[in-house]
């Protein structure tokens, strides 16, 4: 039953000046208040204590200070690293998955959850709070301009309805940028007049209405088809296939050495060990319910469960590379099948940096070296890689490991003829992950 006191205050003069005078008081202590606490807040976070809250994936909270938990840290780093080089969220997601990676609570992580995760400037090191931002709070788990570089793609995505695209398959989105007016490229269908239906690449601006480029549409199979021929041939030469082959092993061997799958499954097991015990100890003393039997019954589960995935994560820590094995993986698995879907997108995805169409001729560039961009799209950042282009093609023998030309004759059935210029810089080594786990496949 409920009860309420309320004070008898007579409906007079005196009683509605005595009542405007308790509605002051309480406004008073009331913002008082709030002043009080904002000012232990902004204490707190000046000297970088944590002020409450829920478990952060990346870190722990330890006697009011977030410590980086560097299991998920490095999981988080993935992230970003894959996501930076052009890897969907699902795809991130379901990759982790595979690996039985999970989030404190124990889910599996999502592509929600990694969206989530790659819109929260807390991993750079950085928070806000009430419109100031604190450094030393969260210690930083991604570089600054890691972070810049997501957050630019994540800007580009806004405006980039072709990423979405997944049903037709436009693997340049995102990566295509036209050479006339400098702004992006597009995925577009149209139905002709027989009712098939025919798919493109074409200029944003142009089709917006925002510049007089004169660039036509393209046929989205044609272009692919010659980029991927162009990536293909030269991924093939034997200097570049060797150092790719080279840097695979050296980075599975690192993969098998520091098994993060592995540690958290362990951590994981060590866990419902400690919970398990925990209620063993419990009926011992006699406390026996419904509930404590459930319990044990559903952790049992789990630890079987976590006994098998460890089981198969130590055998693949056994799986030895040899250079040569990657080469022959390489050569029958992904570059002899160049129509496979999944293999142009790894391709793709791994490989290259980005196309400029120039409608007669393009220029590729790929990921070979650690380089972040903010201003992928912006007509300075074109044409800094026509300069570099220009420079490369005037002393090619100059560029032996950092540059190099390669000319691709145009597909006989293409609408255009020209050269196909394919500036080759190494800019990012994050390929490697995904050969080494595609070659560790072959034993398993």
């Amino acid at each position: 039953m409920l009860y309420g006191i309320l004070e008898n205050i007579p409906d007079t003069p005196e009683g509605k000046l005595f009542l405007a005078v308790i509605e002051g008081f309480n406004e008073y202590f009331s913002e008082d208040l709030k002043q009080k606490v904002n000012r232990g807040l902004k204490e707190s976070w000046l000297k970088g204590n944590a002020t409450g809250g829920r478990d952060i994936f990346g870190w722990d909270l330890k006697d009011k200070k977030y410590h980086v938990n560097e299991a998920e840290a490095e999981v988080i780093r993935e992230i970003y690293r894959k996501y930076a080089q052009g890897y969907r969220a699902q795809t991130i997601a379901d990759e982790l998955k595979a690996k039985n990676f999970r989030r404190k609570q124990g889910q599996l992580i999502t592509h929600k959850f990694i969206y989530k995760i790659l819109h929260d400037k807390r991993y750079m090191g950085i928070v806000t709070h009430q419109g100031t931002d604190y450094d030393k709070i969260f210690p930083p788990i991604i570089s600054k301009e890691l972070w810049l570089q997501v957050n630019a793609i994540n800007e580009e995505n806004k405006n980039a309805p072709g990423r979405k695209k997944e049903i037709y398959e436009y693997i340049l989105s995102g990566k295509l940028i036209c050479g006339k007016c400098k702004h992006r490229m597009i995925g577009e269908s149209g139905t002709s007049k027989t009712g098939d239906i025919h798919y493109y690449y074409s200029c944003i601006s142009k089709r917006r209405g925002k510049s007089d480029c004169d660039c036509k549409a393209v046929k989205k199979q044609e272009l692919e088809n010659s980029v991927i021929n162009a990536t293909v041939t030269m991924l093939q030469r034997n200097s570049i296939i060797t150092r790719i082959a080279e840097t695979v092993v050296k980075v599975h061997e690192k993969m098998m050495q520091d098994d993060l799958g592995l540690r958290i499954l362990i951590k994981k097991r060590d866990e419902t060990k400690r919970a398990a015990d925990n209620i063993v100890k419990a009926i011992e003393q006699g406390i026996i319910t419904d509930f404590t039997k459930d319990r044990l019954n559903g952790l049992q589960a789990e630890l079987n469960e976590l006994e098998i995935e460890i089981n198969k994560a130590t055998q693949k820590s056994y799986a030895h590379l040899s250079v040569e094995e990657v080469e022959k993986f390489l050569l029958s698995k992904v570059f002899e099948n160049p129509e496979d879907i999944k293999v142009r997108k790894l391709l793709v995805n791994t490989f290259i940096r980005e196309v400029i169409w120039y409608g007669d001729h393009m220029v590729i560039t790929y990921n070979f070296q650690e380089r972040f961009s903010t201003e992928r799209f912006s007509k300075s950042y074109v044409e800094e890689i026509e300069k570099q282009v220009g420079e490369c093609s005037r002393s090619t023998s100059s560029f032996s490991l950092s540059s190099d030309m390669v000319a691709q004759s145009a597909p006989k059935k293409a609408p255009f003829s020209g050269a196909f210029s394919c500036f080759l810089r190494f800019y990012a080594e994050f390929f490697v992950f995904t050969l080494a786990k595609l070659c560790t496949c072959m034993h398993t």
